[in-house]
């Protein structure tokens, strides 16, 4: 019974989060689409400088800090020996095409 009224509980929350999701994009879209097509573009031209500038940023400082150690050095260690499972030879319940019928 505990269960329901949790779960039930959950979903009103959901429900309600939504609708005023749903509220204030609404208000949002009305009051972008009162918006003059200049003031839009300026609007858009301006989000897409910022990303712009962020993207080269991030690539620049990319390029820049390539080969950069920072004094750390990385420890470079050898596998070893691995060690393969090896299954048997001899399987009742499989035979291998090329014993039944020869290797000619």
């Amino acid at each position: 019974m505990k269960r329901k009224s949790i779960r039930k509980s959950a979903w009103g929350a959901y429900w309600k989060l939504h609708d005023c999701r749903k509220r204030l994009l609404k208000r949002l879209k009305g009051y972008l689409d009162g918006l003059p097509p200049k003031t839009r573009r300026r609007i858009v031209l301006a989000m897409f400088a910022i990303f712009a500038t962020l993207a080269l940023h991030t690539f620049g400082k990319a390029v820049h800090d390539i080969g950069r150690s920072d004094g750390r050095q990385m420890r470079i260690d050898h596998a070893g020996q691995v060690e393969l499972s090896v299954k048997p030879d001899k399987n009742n319940s499989f035979t291998p095409y090329y014993n039944m019928y020869g290797t000619d």
